[in-house]
């Protein structure tokens, strides 16, 4: 689906060399563990078109959304898929700007990166921080930061081609009609310093938000798994929103075939529930699926009916779980399933645990 995007005349690409392109941003673009992302997505899409591509960056990781604390970030590897081309310059929490506190807004860190890696198009998606984090800042001081990053960049490598994107949809706009305002404005900004400073030698394209995507969780079916971060569905409208513009721009390979048919949200790794049998007890333990922030509950009797999915345990502090007041020589069955908040994902195996007098 294509919005407002400068049209240029495609790049002579010579086959033998990779098309070299960084994604920078924040955690929409990083993703957390368990998570294919929209990277994923986008690079799979290249690669399947035959489109030869090199993603570049400092990092090929994402955040660890569960042993992550206040200003303490952890990342890992715990991709649903490990196989593509992770190499990015995004990370959880990012911004444009450079504020006390917090010294590496990507607008002072841009140069460095394309110096070190030279990519042929640098992606920018970041700017929702920026708003949410500080309320004081405007849509139009946002944008100039950007305008900076657009020159630091181009100071680094002066015929680098830029996509910049607007930030995605959130609960967070769309149930305030004041922050819903202040996105929409910085996204007009942003298209309109991608029209006013794009030139010959270094293009800019702009890519609008996500057609359809729907950040509300409680409505089916959503793009997102908090209202803020994609779930698969989301991944894939992101990808299509960028992929298209690189196409329809740049002639980097075809149009996104989007389609959300038998994609499934909520966790996809999966994980090992163990059953012990204890007096008039049993003890549940169970292993991790990356990503997961909950496992919801289910227990039946051997053969019978699974109870209610009713309390969601905590993989940190909920495991191992004691189920007491069983009845002695009754088998008792249980299994998890993993969420990562709103969306529910895979199951565990099936223990059966007979508890003695």
């Amino acid at each position: 689906m294509l919005g407002s995007l400068i049209v240029q005349t495609p790049a002579v690409a010579d086959p033998l060399t990779p098309t070299k392109i960084m994604l920078v941003g924040s955690s929409t673009t990083q993703g957390s563990a368990g998570d294919y992302t929209w990277r994923y997505r986008f690079s799979k899409h290249l690669t399947a078109n035959n489109v030869s591509v090199d993603f570049v960056g400092p990092s090929n990781q994402v955040f660890d959304n569960i042993r992550s604390a206040g200003s303490t970030f952890v990342f890992n590897d715990a991709y649903a898929d490990p196989a593509f081309d992770r190499d990015h310059f995004a990370r959880w929490g990012g911004f444009v700007g450079t504020f006390s506190g917090y010294p590496t807004g990507a607008k002072d860190t841009i140069a460095a990166q394309v110096s070190a890696y030279q990519p042929d198009y640098v992606v920018v998606m970041l700017g929702l921080n920026d708003l949410t984090w500080f309320s004081t800042r405007t849509p139009a001081a946002v944008a100039a930061d950007m305008q900076t990053l657009v020159g630091k960049a181009r100071a680094a490598k002066p015929n680098v081609r830029l996509v910049l994107a607007a930030i995605q949809p959130t609960k967070w706009a769309a149930g305030n009609a004041d922050n819903a305002a202040r996105v929409a404005e910085y996204n007009q900004r942003l298209s309109d310093l991608a029209a006013a400073s794009s030139t010959p030698t270094s293009p800019i394209a702009y890519v609008p938000q996500a057609a359809g995507y729907q950040p509300d969780f409680n409505v089916t079916p959503h793009d997102s798994y908090d209202g803020t971060h994609p779930n698969a569905h989301g991944e894939i409208r992101i990808a299509d929103a960028v992929a298209d513009v690189f196409s329809a721009a740049f002639g980097i390979g075809p149009a996104y075939p989007l389609s959300l048919s038998g994609v499934t949200t909520g966790p996809v790794l999966p994980f090992q529930l163990t059953c012990t049998a204890g007096q008039n007890m049993a003890r549940l333990q169970w292993t991790e699926s990356p990503g997961a922030t909950g496992y919801w509950f289910q227990r039946r009797l051997a053969g019978g009916t699974w109870d209610a999915q009713v309390y969601q345990l905590k993989f940190l502090t909920d495991n191992p779980l004691t189920n007491l007041y069983l009845t002695a020589g009754q088998t008792y069955e249980y299994r998890l399933q993993a969420a990562k908040w709103y969306d529910k994902g895979v199951f565990s195996n099936v223990c059966s645990v007979t508890p003695y007098a």
